[in-house]
């Protein structure tokens, strides 16, 4: 029996999930064991030869290219390394070659936003010092896939995962790995959003002028400056402000971000403020 792309993305998002549990119980030898399977397990289908994931036979050889696939193809199941993003950027051959990977997958058709292996893609620009990419994906996914046309909602729920990915990339913010107690900044919709939160607190996200400023300047999460483009869960579970600085163009808003790469015109809103 073939070993598939399919099954291993889930297996070692798995471990590397059993990992984090293992370490919140002080179950070390348990953390070091499905952490290392988590890490090493992904590139074990990892073809060399052709830099896509791809199936094996169960003699070792390869299956092809076509094989293997549910809900999206070689190209999507090679971003799905949620939990070791910057392995594959290296094996990419790094940030410029990997920004350059990302625009091929875009321009080549094979983002699939009515299926969930696509849809933590258009932030993976973010680990790669390419943010203003991921807001320019982000809003063009927003808005040709959530509207209010008869093709509006582009997939069926699936769980709510189909809402999930417009809610969380509606406020700013994606958990591209749910695991990893943090979130990858994208591009807030709203020029203000409240969350009220169980116990009375709120979360208050300002974006001035976001509708039509897609680009990100500044963030600050309860006051204090964002130098990488990710939020911890914990900084905001119980409320707190995120405060952004929206612009017409693309920033340097983070530490070596990329400047430089935008080859279309981030879309822009059409809605302003958003309370709930």
């Amino acid at each position: 029996m073939p070993l598939y792309p399919l099954w291993m993305t889930g297996i070692y998002h798995d471990d590397y999930a059993i990992s984090v549990l293992a370490s919140l119980l002080n179950k070390s030898d348990d953390e070091v064991y499905f952490r290392t399977r988590a890490l090493s397990t992904p590139f074990t289908i990892f073809n060399n030869g052709t830099m896509f994931m791809e199936a094996r036979n169960a003699d070792g050889s390869w299956a092809g290219q076509d094989a293997g696939w549910t809900e999206g193809d070689m190209w999507a199941y090679t971003f799905d390394v949620v939990h070791d993003v910057e392995a594959l950027i290296d094996r990419r051959g790094g940030n410029l070659k990997f920004v350059q990977f990302l625009d091929e997958h875009f321009h080549g058709g094979h983002n699939d936003q009515t299926n969930e292996p696509s849809h933590h893609i258009p932030y993976l620009y973010a680990f790669a010092n390419a943010s203003a990419r991921t807001q320019e994906r982000v809003r063009e996914i927003a808005s040709s896939n959530y509207n209010s046309s008869i093709n509006g909602l582009s997939g069926n729920e699936d769980c709510g995962q189909m809402s999930a990915w417009y809610i969380f990339s509606a406020l700013g913010f994606y958990p591209v790995n749910p695991v990893s107690g943090e979130y990858t900044i994208g591009t807030p919709l709203f020029d203000k959003v409240t969350i009220d939160l169980p116990g009375g607190g709120s979360l208050e996200i300002s974006a001035p002028g976001a509708p039509n400023k897609p680009y990100v300047k500044s963030v600050t999460v309860n006051g204090k400056a964002a130098q990488l483009p990710f939020i911890d869960h914990v900084d905001i579970a119980k409320g707190g402000t995120i405060a952004f600085e929206m612009s017409e163009t693309p920033e340097v808003w983070t530490s070596g971000t990329m400047v430089g790469y935008s080859n279309q015109k981030a879309v822009k809103y059409s809605f302003t403020t958003m309370s709930s």
